[in-house]
């Protein structure tokens, strides 16, 4: 599991800032093969942060980025807009969130998660704390927020997320339907 995760983390690198960065940090850890490493190697979480030194951004940033890109991979998206029919029920249903990458990935640790509501905000607190994941989550709402075309504020305060949707049909969201196909820009 480490190795997908790993090719997962090189995969985002190299699609977001390029083969050179992939290259260097690769180099950097001492395990570049022309330029390319072989499953990953070397592209740990540890990567993450030798590549946002190097962009001069902060590894919370990095982390974020990393989870937003994650929602435009259409295996994930479909996961995810399972979980609800428009933005504010995704939101509830986040709970289910480890449970689902459980089925998917038996050994990734996704911290429980618990969702408070309180008319358009909402806060999603992790049990388990981790700086890493909720990180990673902030971007993953991001992400879905732009593909249920959702305006939002997130924000992270200590141990939780809030997200304050200020207009659930700010744009134009991608197109989802139960049959798999093409993802399209239409309302879901």
């Amino acid at each position: 599991m480490n190795s997908l995760i790993n090719r997962g983390i090189e995969e985002f690198l190299r699609t977001t800032y390029g083969d050179d960065l992939v290259k260097a940090v690769a180099e950097e850890a001492e395990v570049a093969q022309a330029s390319v490493a072989p499953l990953g190697a070397g592209f740990g979480a540890d990567a993450l942060q030798r590549a946002a030194f190097r962009m001069s951004k902060p590894h919370s940033e990095m982390l974020e980025d990393m989870g937003a890109w994650m929602t435009r991979i259409e295996a994930v998206r479909r996961l995810l807009r399972f979980s609800g029919r428009d933005f504010k029920d995704f939101l509830l249903r986040l709970e289910e969130l480890p449970g689902r990458a459980h089925l998917v990935l038996p050994s990734l640790r996704v911290p429980r998660l618990q969702v408070d509501a309180n008319d358009q905000a909402f806060w999603v607190l992790m049990l388990d704390h981790d700086r890493t994941w909720q990180f990673l989550l902030v971007g993953v709402i991001r992400g879905m927020a732009d593909d249920y075309g959702a305006l939002c504020l997130i924000s992270v305060e200590d141990q939780a997320i809030r997200i304050e949707v200020w207009d659930e049909k700010f744009a134009e969201g991608r197109l989802f339907s139960i049959q798999h196909g093409t993802a399209e820009q239409g309302r879901a």
